[in-house]
C-alpha cells in the first residue's frame, strides 16, 4: 500500500531547513520498514500580523509499506 507522510519545520532558517527535514525523514525511515517512492520538498511563505514573512519548509514522503 502506498502512503504519504508530511514533515514540517517551524521557525526555520533557510540554511538548515533541508538538513533538519532530512533528519526527520531519516529517523522515520530508520524506525519504519518502508520503501521510498518519492520525496517532494516545498516552501510556503506566510505573512505575519506585524508585516513580517515566515518561511515554512516541508517535505512530503511517498512510501510503500512492506505488508
Amino acid at each position: 500500500m502506498i502512503k504519504v507522510k508530511t514533515f514540517f519545520i517551524s521557525n526555520s532558517f533557510a540554511i538548515s531547513a533541508h538538513e533538519r527535514l532530512d533528519n526527520k525523514i531519516n529517523t522515520f525511515l530508520i524506525e519504519n520498514d518502508v520503501d521510498v517512492v518519492d520525496i517532494k520538498y516545498s516552501v510556503a511563505a506566510t505573512s505575519g500580523s506585524n508585516g513580517g514573512v515566515s518561511v515554512i519548509p516541508s517535505a512530503m514522503l511517498i512510501y510503500k509499506t512492506k505488508d
